[in-house]
């Protein structure tokens, strides 16, 4: 089951590590709302029919808890994430994205009855202070405010992490997700109909564009989020979260590839993330 485990983790790292170059791509010709929109709305979409057979399954509580679920695990992230990234780098981007086991853990402390001991303390403090270098790679004087957007975004996630293992952990995980995005698909299909969007669609990068984003919604979100939340389930919100040691290798890999700079700070920054992960991993 560990290394189970392990390569469920591995395969995650690897969609969600090319997901920010992915959104990159759709930025090309859509706004950053629209991609977003299209990315849950496209999500909806391909989970809806395998949710019809179980919607009397589902109690009212269960409802209530699948639209925080949609909210803060794939709703309000996906607009925060795509908003971030017409200021920064997908690679910062996706450095930044790993302080969500810090997060996961400040939550569950503080919401949720985790206890924390010492290793963990100074494991958030030490990750908190590699997120700092992520946000001022140059200096207090170069703050990069868009980068706030990322923390509030991890945030998100690591708070859903909680909610899913708490209150989920006997649902199936295809409930969880398909029912998560009932709450917000639909809304953002219609944003998009009602958008420029098939005007932009008309511009001649808009096949690679919506290309990019369909494959963003259907491998890197709907297909991703449910086999984390599987995952979650099997090995605890921790352990799952861990999955940010390997996004950034491969959102670093994609963006040095499409010619963005990384500055030692940056390499700095997430190292510091990451050692801190690993001190909270380690008093587990």
């Amino acid at each position: 089951m560990a290394a189970r485990n392990w390569v469920t983790l591995l395969a995650i790292g690897l969609i969600w590590g090319s997901s920010f170059i992915l959104m990159k791509r759709g930025l090309t010709v859509f706004t950053d709302v629209q991609v977003a929109a299209l990315r849950i709305g496209l999500a909806w979409l391909v989970t809806m029919p395998f949710l019809i057979p179980s919607l009397r399954d589902i109690t009212r509580k269960q409802w209530g808890i699948l639209l925080a679920v949609g909210l803060f695990g794939n709703g309000i992230p996906a607009f925060l994430f795509t908003a971030a990234q017409t200021h920064l780098d997908s690679s910062v981007v996706g450095m930044l994205n790993s302080l969500v086991p810090v997060l996961t853990v400040i939550f569950g402390a503080l919401m949720f009855g985790l206890r924390v001991g010492g290793r963990q303390t100074i494991g958030i403090l030490v990750g908190l202070a590699g997120a700092l270098l992520l946000i001022m790679p140059q200096g207090i004087s170069r703050f990069q405010w868009p980068a706030l957007l990322v923390v509030a975004a991890s945030s998100c996630y690591a708070f859903n992490l909680n909610i899913v293992r708490r209150h989920l952990q006997e649902v199936p995980t295809m409930i969880i997700t398909a029912g998560a995005f009932l709450w917000v698909g639909p809304a953002c299909i219609i944003y998009v109909m009602l958008s420029d969007f098939t005007v932009r669609l008309q511009h001649p990068g808009a096949a690679l564009a919506f290309g990019s984003i369909l494959l963003l919604a259907t491998v890197g979100t709907a297909l991703a989020v449910l086999i984390f939340n599987r995952l979650i389930q099997r090995a605890g919100p921790v352990f799952a979260s861990t999955v940010t040691y390997v996004v950034p290798v491969f959102a670093v890999m994609w963006g040095i590839l499409d010619g963005e700079q990384l500055l030692a700070a940056h390499v700095i920054g997430v190292a510091t993330v990451l050692f801190g992960v690993y001190l909270i991993n380690k008093s587990q």
